[in-house]
């Protein structure tokens, strides 16, 4: 079988943890034998240990344009695809609350898996997941740099307390964000896609990144973000902004234009 899950990126604006879009950028993963381009997986892949730690049996093989530590959640959709194609191999069904509760904890935190499962934008406790759909006019531009960074790295830089206002704006924010999301309010979308709990660290480490939101904005975004823990940066763009917003970004990384994968986890 092929189990085929989407990338995502996460962090969306002030929902850090809890708000994430999928991409359309697939991993596939073929248990028993490759298809196509599919690579043989080694054991320490993600996949490959998620698969073994559920009980799959058997060899896998891997094919995803999916860059690794950049923020697009290739970890995510790895173990995702890995504990759905070990859950399909014991009983022939996936338990989505199961996949999500597993997946999670591989990964450490729950909002890019939930986006790779569900597919679109979710929202998510960590138990508890909904779904917003993208308003339909736009699509992701993501700005990929050179360089990676380490999730795990990262996350032990980031403060262990803020103060009492900058807590409460970024809850407020984003409620705000995942009520104008639904509603294709895309001037609310805009006001309310700012962070103040991790970006600022992040991206004080990594200034290309910043200058790639910043621009990102200036050149028609309707919202911009560091994807994940970076170093790529993420925007929503409406057609007539695409051009402008690519041309604007830092020479020190690539750009692709991306559509919301509507579908999470998909099997053949």
């Amino acid at each position: 079988m092929r189990v085929t899950v989407p990338a995502s990126s996460a962090n969306i604006g002030p929902g850090f943890d809890c708000l994430a879009v999928a991409l359309d950028l697939p991993f596939h993963l073929d248990v028993g034998e490759s298809r196509g381009a599919a690579a043989k997986l080694e054991e320490q892949h993600p996949a490959f240990t998620a698969f073994r730690k559920a009980g799959g049996a058997g060899d896998l093989f891997s094919e995803t344009s999916i860059p690794p530590g950049k923020g697009l959640g290739f970890s995510g959709a790895a173990r995702v695809a890995g504990l759905a194609a070990a859950s399909l191999q014991r009983s022939g069904s996936i338990r989505f609350p199961e996949l999500l509760s597993g997946s999670g904890e591989l990964e450490g935190h729950f909002d890019n898996v939930a986006a790779s499962i569900y597919g679109s934008i979710t929202a998510t406790t960590g138990t508890s997941v909904i779904r917003l759909l993208c308003p339909p006019t736009l699509n992701i531009v993501v700005w990929v740099p050179e360089g990676k960074t380490s999730t795990i790295k990262s996350r032990t830089r980031l403060p262990s307390s803020v103060p009492l206002e900058t807590a409460s704006q970024a809850l407020a924010r984003s409620t705000v964000l995942a009520a104008a999301i639904a509603s294709s309010d895309l001037a609310t979308i805009r006001e309310c896609c700012v962070d103040d709990l991790h970006q600022p660290t992040r991206l004080a480490a990594q200034p290309d990144s910043a200058a790639a939101i910043q621009a990102a904005l200036d050149s028609g975004a309707w919202g911009a973000w560091l994807s994940g823990s970076g170093p790529t940066v993420a925007a929503f763009v409406e057609k007539d902004t695409t051009d402008a917003v690519i041309a604007s970004l830092p020479s020190s990384g690539h750009s692709k234009l991306l559509k919301v994968a509507q579908c999470g986890i998909t099997v053949s």
